[in-house]
């Protein structure tokens, strides 16, 4: 099961990612929260640090870059929470639509409890292209449905980015209508496990398959019926097939060179002597990925 548009359309940055053609720009894993289900790991999770496609990058200015790389046509900006360092968000936007051009599709992430007025400004004033809140309870938007405002005034696309947590349906969806006035959509994701939340989550009562939650996508359908807004789920497999295996085959492509072979699922084909992996000539074939800055054989 991959892709699943239960009413309206996908966003734009949806619909960028599911051509492999965003850039994941980790902008910071500092977050005052402490979610039971966040799935960000340790080497990352309350720590300043920036990785664009898993490449860990120590200057601002060599994001463009790495993005270039990937042959990208927007970025989607996470963490953490990156309101915590909106100057950074803000700084990073201007480079990349320098670099790249005006079209070049920007989205970034945060949650509602994180929003403040200073944050909310200059998240307003960014060349953000789109703003999606994370919220699971109503209450979270009491008091903060002016920031939400605010950032709807500027133009920008306003959404929600949701988890299907299983038991919480009704909970979330209510949260989701309780914003519906100032955003277009919403996107319900997967619940995911790693191993930073499978002894959270395992404690919750949930059951773990595979690299998700059971029983989640049966959430995520349930909160989608619920909601007033555009819904659309995204799945695990939509996450590890399409969005990352199509980012890998477009950066292998970028960067393969001329005597290298690059398939449809992103594995690149060489001859260890230097010949093109398709000659008659070629003996010692071999297959490689590339994942973030390094280089595995497969």
């Amino acid at each position: 099961m991959y892709n699943i548009t239960v009413r309206g359309g996908v966003a734009k940055g949806c619909e960028l990612c599911l051509l492999g053609a965003k850039s994941v720009i980790f902008i910071t894993g500092l977050c005052p929260l402490s979610c039971f289900y966040c799935p960000v790991g340790d080497d990352r999770f309350g720590k300043d640090v920036i990785y664009v496609n898993d490449v860990p990058v120590q200057r601002l200015e060599d994001i463009p870059k790495v993005v270039a790389e990937y042959g990208s046509d927007g970025a989607a900006i996470t963490g953490g929470d990156p309101s915590v360092v909106a100057e950074r968000v803000k700084e990073v936007a201007d480079l990349l639509k320098r670099e790249f051009g005006d079209d070049f599709h920007i989205h970034m992430y945060t949650h509602i409890l994180n929003l403040n007025s200073k944050r909310t400004g200059v998240i307003a004033s960014s060349r953000v292209d789109e703003v999606r809140i994370h919220i699971t309870a109503k209450e979270q938007a009491a008091g903060r449905e002016k920031y939400l405002k605010a950032l709807a005034a500027t133009g920008k696309a306003l959404g929600a980015e949701v988890p299907a947590l299983p038991g919480f349906e009704r909970q979330i969806a209510e949260a989701i209508n309780a914003i519906a006035p100032y955003i277009s959509f919403v996107n319900i994701n997967e619940l995911d496990a790693s191993e930073t939340n499978a002894e959270r989550l395992r404690a919750m009562g949930y059951r773990i398959q595979g690299l998700n939650v059971a029983g989640s996508i049966e959430a995520a359908r349930k909160i989608a019926e619920m909601v007033s807004v555009p819904a659309h789920i995204c799945t695990g497999r939509t996450k590890d097939t399409v969005q990352i295996g199509t980012r890998l085959f477009r950066h292998a492509m970028v960067a393969a060179k001329p005597n290298e072979y690059v398939q449809d699922d992103g594995t690149v084909m060489y001859d260890s002597e230097g010949l093109h992996p398709r000659s008659p000539r070629a003996r010692n074939v071999r297959l490689k990925i590339r994942l973030g800055n390094r280089e595995v054989e497969v």
